[in-house]
Formats: structure tokens, C-alpha cells, sequence
């Protein structure tokens, strides 16, 4: 026994002191990078598949053929791309305002955050043994008897009673170190992420099926947005400026003062969600989609949203979570396939007449121009 001591060794207080966190780039504070961050992305992917739709690569991946966009849509690409900048204006106008005189985040040593995550676990800790013992088992034997066989469970179970080290001190141990590691660099990170994800999805779920419930939310403010019945990627946000403001930005200001976001992790949080965005108008079905892998919720699934038949199906933008608990998901797909393919042979038989009444106007002025020169 005489390696409990080795094993339980306890830490040592480190001496802690905030500083200043160093910018990721020297020319623009964190703040700031987190604000533009993800209207720049916004912007490559916009272009990306701006250039995709242009030069028609790809096009056996695309939800509707090419020629529907012209034919279906009730605003132009440049009445699209207006309302798109301002929406951008607006993002990154309220967002410096938010953070107007705020300094860079205020970071001590990494040993000192450590450190005192580890001595939180610690006392936490000491929970174990006194559940173990309202059980009936003795956690005092059950400590030494696997401290020969696993040293980290037998320092769990022990909690931070004395007899599992010879230091009697309040000094978190090792086990304590490494689980405040772990808890730092990965478990409180993606507990953020999810509360984040989760204020933003459910925002969003219940403000965008209000536009549609509400009957003159929808005809003053969000019938907008479904002027695009074949959406694009740089469209992705074309709306009303109320939506803009309340139904997108208001819940990113939630999501990231509940989940207390560091900018570091808006920049990763925020960047992640406008390429979610861009993916799903993009009306591209691609195989690797990671997006229409994780949950369902892809290109395809917003896309239905925005057809005729389908608005008041599909509201959610992140995951499927509402929409499955509260009955709107699409589930009739191969209704869907049906109603897509009529929708085409309608739009393709409107063209075909178009052209034929344009073709018959043509001939009709030839003529009268004919009888005018004789």
C-alpha cells in the first residue's frame, strides 16, 4: 500500500492572474472577427454555388431543373441579392453595436482554469461514497480492494475522504486534474454547442410556424421569403427586414448569451450555421451531404417547406426534433416525388405554350410588316 500515496498524490494551488486574450488575427479584435465572420462565409459559399447554377455543373445533383427558377420565382436575382446585403448590414450593424467597448475576454492561466475545475469535481466527488454507502456498500473497502486493479475507479469511488490518501489536504488529485481536462476542452465546450443549437432551433421552429399560422404575419412579413419557390444559396436569406431582425438575428443574441459563447466559439457556432443555411436553398442533393446524413434535415427537407403543397410542413432549420414531436414533418415522400414531377410537367407545358404564343406573335408582326412594305 505504500503507492496510495503516489497514486492519490494531490496538486498544488497554482497562482492565478487574468490577462488579456491574445486576437486569432492581430489587425481585428476577436469581437469583430466573430460579427463578419459569418457573412464572409456566407459570401464564398454563396458564390461557390452561384457558380455552379451559372456554368450548370452538377446539374444531375439539382432539385428542380435550371429553367423552373426563371419560370417560377416572383423576384429577380438582383431584388434578391439587395435584400441579402441588407440583411448583412444589418447582422453586422446590430452586432457591433452589442459589443461596442467591449475589450478582448479576460483569461487566466490554463493550469489555474484547471486547477479550479478540478477542485469543483473534487468536492463534487464526495457524493460517491456517501451514495455507495446509502446502498449498503462500503466504499472505503471498495476503494482499497480495486486499488491494486484500477487506480482511477478506486480514486472515484473514494471521493476525497482521507483514507484514500495520505495527504490530507482540500488539493484536487489526479483523477480530478484529468477529468477537469476533459471537461474543459470537450465536455463544457459541447454542452454550449447543444444549449446554443437548441435555443437556436427551437426559436426559429416556433417564430417560423407562427408566420405561417398567423395569416397576416405571413402576407405582411414572410410570404417574402417564399417568393423564392426554387430557392438558390446566396437567397438563403432573403426575407422581410422584421424577419430578419426577430426570427434570425434576436435568436442568435439568445443562443449565444444563454449558452455563454466566447467569440471564439460564435465565430465556430455562427460559421457552422450559415453554411447550414446556404445548404439547405442551395437545391443541390449531394450523396456526402453531411447535413441530410446527421438528422434528415437537408436541402430536400427545406425544400418541400417552400413548395405550394408544403408550407405548412418542414419548419425547423437545424434538426427534425419539433417537427417530428409536433406532427409537421412531410412524411408522404412518395407523394412528394408525384407532386414535384406535376409541378414540372405544368411548368414545362406553361413553357411550351409561352413559346408558342411568342412564336405565333412573331409571325403575326413579320406579316403585318410584309403587308406594310408591299
Amino acid at each position: 500500500m505504500a503507492s496510495n500515496t503516489t497514486i492519490f498524490s494531490t496538486s498544488s494551488t497554482p497562482i492565478c492572474a487574468l490577462s488579456s486574450q491574445q486576437s486569432l488575427l492581430p489587425w481585428v479584435s476577436d469581437n469583430v472577427l466573430a460579427i463578419i465572420l459569418p457573412t464572409t462565409v456566407y459570401a464564398v459559399a454563396g458564390a461557390f454555388f452561384h457558380l455552379l447554377d451559372s456554368y450548370r455543373i452538377f446539374s444531375n445533383h439539382r432539385i428542380h431543373p435550371s429553367d423552373e427558377e426563371l419560370k417560377r420565382n416572383h423576384v429577380t436575382r438582383w431584388e434578391c441579392f439587395q435584400a441579402v446585403v441588407r440583411y448583412h448590414l444589418m447582422q453586422i450593424s446590430i452586432g457591433l453595436l452589442l459589443n461596442y467597448g467591449n475589450g478582448p475576454a479576460l483569461v487566466g492561466d490554463e493550469a489555474c482554469k484547471i486547477h479550479d475545475t478540478a477542485s469543483a469535481i473534487r468536492n463534487v466527488r464526495n457524493v460517491v461514497p456517501m451514495f455507495l454507502n446509502a446502498l449498503g456498500i462500503d466504499a472505503k473497502q471498495l476503494s482499497i480492494a480495486t486499488l491494486g486493479t484500477s487506480t482511477k475507479f478506486a480514486q472515484f469511488v473514494s471521493g476525497s475522504d482521507s483514507y484514500a490518501s495520505n495527504n490530507n489536504n482540500n488539493n484536487p488529485t489526479a483523477l480530478d486534474l484529468s477529468l477537469a481536462k476533459f471537461a474543459i476542452k470537450i465536455l463544457i465546450p459541447l454542452l454550449q454547442y447543444t444549449l446554443a443549437l437548441i435555443v437556436v432551433d427551437t426559436w426559429i421552429y416556433f417564430t417560423h410556424r407562427l408566420c405561417h399560422v398567423n395569416h397576416t404575419l405571413y402576407r405582411l412579413v414572410h410570404a417574402q421569403h417564399h417568393r423564392l419557390y426554387v430557392s438558390y444559396a446566396y437567397g438563403a436569406v432573403y426575407a422581410h427586414w422584421l424577419e430578419t431582425l426577430f426570427l434570425d438575428i434576436l435568436s442568435f443574441i439568445l443562443a449565444t448569451e444563454i449558452a455563454q459563447l466566447s467569440a471564439r466559439q460564435s465565430m465556430l457556432f455562427g460559421s457552422l450555421a450559415t453554411i447550414k443555411t446556404i445548404s439547405d436553398h442551395c437545391g443541390y442533393v449531394f450523396p456526402w451531404d453531411p447535413f441530410r446524413w446527421v438528422n434528415g434535415n437537408g436541402a430536400v427537407f427545406h425544400d418541400l417547406h417552400h413548395q405550394s403543397w408544403g408550407l405548412k410542413y418542414n419548419f425547423s432549420t437545424y434538426t427534425v426534433f419539433w417537427d417530428n414531436l409536433l406532427g409537421t414533418t412531410w412524411a408522404d415522400h412518395e407523394g412528394a416525388k408525384k407532386r414535384y414531377q406535376r409541378v414540372r410537367d405544368m411548368t414545362a407545358k406553361r413553357s411550351v405554350m409561352k413559346d408558342v404564343a411568342v412564336s405565333e406573335r412573331c409571325e403575326e408582326q413579320a406579316v403585318a410588316e410584309g403587308k406594310r412594305e408591299e
